[in-house]
């Protein structure tokens, strides 16, 4: 009889002390751990304090603040020239978004993926698209463009265009 309820009262004093160390875990965590930690990340800027601070770049900005806006799908752009295709470009774009149109911004995503693929379309036939591993400051331009175009649909709440991932198939 003993050896069959020994294994269950393993597991259940596992489980529980396996609890009890998460939650303990947990509650540390959240009351922010280690205090000089923390004074030392708000010294140098990055920390809780940064809100305190007056004035600069990004005073008023709460890093809580933003939210990032997933495309459901990639952008494929063919690369063209003289009727033929070139290249196929990939990309893996979110868009940096206020949080006063987070949930507003899911649902411009039909124009705003209209609006930027055809961004993408006239970059690419500029030639822009495949050089822009080459060059960085094509990459910042291309950037540029693509955060008016979602400034022209979303308004101010566009914060910064991210591209996440890139790839280039060359025919």
């Amino acid at each position: 009889m003993l050896q069959k309820l020994l294994p269950v009262i393993i597991i259940v004093v596992a489980g529980a002390l396996g609890g009890g160390g998460g939650f303990f875990a947990k509650s540390m965590m959240s009351k922010g751990g280690d205090k000089e930690a923390s004074h030392e990340e708000s010294e140098d800027g990055y920390g809780k304090d940064k809100k305190k601070k007056g004035g600069g770049h990004g005073a008023e900005e709460d890093v809580g603040g933003v939210t990032y806006m997933k495309f459901s799908r990639q952008f494929v752009i063919p690369v063209v020239q003289r009727g033929k295709p070139k290249s196929m470009v990939i990309l893996d774009i979110n868009i940096m978004v206020d949080n006063s149109l987070n949930e507003g911004a899911y649902s411009l995503e039909p124009r705003l993926r209209d609006a930027i693929l055809t961004r993408l379309l006239g970059l690419a036939g500029e030639d822009m698209l495949p050089q822009m591993l080459e060059d960085v400051e094509k990459m910042q331009y291309m950037k540029a463009a693509l955060l008016e175009t979602s400034r022209e649909i979303m308004g101010d709440a566009a914060l910064d265009v991210l591209i996440l991932d890139l790839g280039i198939q060359s025919y």
